[in-house]
């Protein structure tokens, strides 16, 4: 089933064939006398962790490779100090020596006298040198100044490895975070240490990765870096649109079936990142209901993305939060952009700042910006842009835009224009009505029809109208769309009743926002 609050690992986890043959062959190499270091670089919420973890997870069901590894997440220690490298020799002594004790070392690393007890019943740690069982017996309770500390805790996954005669593969995610860090009192700083400690290990390689692209490429790859050609860059990129409809289909499947086309649909609408992919199969999944998959696809964009508590909607406004603080200058450049590619003069002509100011608001957003190979400059995520657009006044308007009918759009337009926002209904749930319409405390139900006039409706039509407007308390009008795209509100109350109900020319609202201000009848 579809999973977007915590990583994905073994039944769960899609594809990445290529990044996990890359990670399976450098723990091979490692365990033939040969390790290497690997720097995974992508965009946030791609799959970096996930991959990670289900790499680990295969790892440590092979007994026969002793080939053991962990996986580090710098951010799960907040605040972030240097108690980071007690949490990696207290997992590193989990990975390796857990399956002896036949319990959960870092769990018992709460404990100082249980954590004592689990590690004197290892074999391994008799094997361990002196000086590293001391300093194990003794790590949950260090001070983090403690000379040393740092280094100590550096040397813990070698030292168990060697012990066990296994290797042991160390994945820290988000490493970019340590730069805050002060770092111990040598004159080359905290990476210089880590650096210096790991090129002397045989028998333990290390994996990076980490969400800042363009900081985590130059750490690795300036000839000003402690890590300068040390590491081998792998790029970790959204899914192909293949990909992405295989893993839309087939976690579908269990819960009221995608279809390809949907999964296809859907794909264009946010592309390729597994989060993306996953919170909106999710939503499309919940409306299996809906009797087309059109409808589906736009109540379930509508849910996530187009709606101020939609698990997108929500994510985007947390990175337009980081990226933007309180200046108003960097949240008026993010909005030039969404409209897509740009040129640095047509932006600052829009943010009505100089040229120079603006490339340097431009710099200042960092990787949510990029270069396109023409030179201007545009979104990196075209799913953030549509939710910058949709937040604008007005901008209800675009998913209809993007994905509506022709009457929709038309329909949308000539609301959006009179200061009404507009949301999708569920034809599933409610089928009457097409769009609800938003005006301060004005809601309007409102049927879409794309016809010439007079209209003409059938009295079951008609009465399921009435029935579900008094059920729900909107008042409701109907819109009359013609193949130029003029579009017509019509007021239910002036239509000629027979057998059914025909609205004509003497339904035609004058003055929709005055109509609707009046009270209710």
């Amino acid at each position: 089933m579809f999973s977007s609050s915590i990583p994905v690992t073994a039944d769960g986890f899609f594809d990445r064939a290529r990044e996990r043959a890359v990670l399976r062959q450098a723990a091979q190499r490692l365990a033939a006398g040969a390790p290497g270091w690997l720097c995974l670089v992508g965009p946030r919420k791609v799959g970096k962790s996930s991959l990670l973890l289900e790499v680990a997870r295969a790892l440590r069901n092979e007994a026969k490779a002793q080939v053991h590894a962990l996986v580090l997440d710098v951010q799960d220690t907040a605040p972030l100090s240097l108690e980071v490298f007690r949490d990696l020799a207290l997992r590193a002594a989990d990975a390796v020596l857990s399956p002896q004790a036949g319990v959960s070392l870092a769990q018992l690393a709460r404990d100082p006298r249980e954590w004592r007890k689990g590690l004197l019943a290892t074999k391994a740690f008799d094997a361990l040198p002196p000086g590293s069982r001391s300093f194990l017996l003794e790590l949950p309770e260090l001070e983090l100044t403690q000379r040393d500390f740092v280094k100590s805790c550096l040397e813990v996954p070698e030292a168990l490895a060697h012990a066990t005669k296994g290797w042991l593969v160390v994945a820290i995610d988000e490493f970019q975070e340590l730069a805050a860090l002060s770092g111990p009192p040598e004159k080359d700083g905290l990476f210089a240490v880590m650096r210096a400690t790991w090129q002397r290990h045989t028998r333990t390689g290390y994996v990076i990765s980490g969400s800042a692209r363009q900081m985590l490429t130059e750490l690795v790859t300036s000839k000003a870096s402690p890590f300068f050609q040390h590491f081998t860059v792998v790029e970790i990129g959204p899914f192909t649109e293949r990909d992405a409809v295989e893993l839309l289909v087939g976690l579908g499947k269990d819960v009221g079936g995608i279809g390809r086309s949907l999964a296809q649909a859907a794909y264009r609408a946010v592309g390729g990142s597994p989060f993306y992919l996953q919170v909106l199969g999710e939503a499309l999944a919940s409306l299996a209901g809906e009797p087309d998959e059109a409808t589906r696809l736009k109540l379930g964009l509508q849910q996530v993305l187009f709606h101020r508590t939609g698990r997108l909607a929500l994510y985007f406004e947390r990175e337009w939060l980081r990226l933007v603080g309180r200046a108003t200058t960097l949240a008026a450049t993010l909005d030039a952009l969404a409209d897509g590619p740009a040129r640095l003069t047509d932006v600052a002509a829009r943010i009505k700042a100089p040229s120079g100011a603006t490339l340097g608001y431009l710099e200042r957003l960092g990787e949510a910006v990029q270069r396109t190979s023409d030179g201007r400059h545009e979104l990196s995520d075209a799913t953030f842009g549509l939710w910058l657009k949709w937040r604008r006044p007005g901008g209800s308007v675009v998913p209809m835009r993007l994905w509506g009918d022709e009457g929709e759009k038309a329909c949308a337009e000539h609301f959006a224009g009179l200061g009404f926002d507009l949301v999708y209904q569920s034809r599933g749930s409610r089928g009457a009505f097409d769009l609800l319409a938003l005006r301060g405390p004005v809601q309007l139900a409102v049927q879409v029809k794309r016809k010439a006039m007079p209209l003409r409706f059938s009295a079951r039509e008609w009465h399921r109208m009435e029935a579900e407007a008094l059920r729900y308390g909107w008042r409701w009008v109907v819109a009359a769309v013609d193949e130029a795209g003029g579009t017509k509100v019509l007021d239910p109350r002036k239509a000629r009743k027979a057998k059914g109900a025909v609205l004509g020319d003497a339904s035609i609202i004058e003055n929709l926002l005055a109509w609707a201000d009046r009270p209710p009848r």
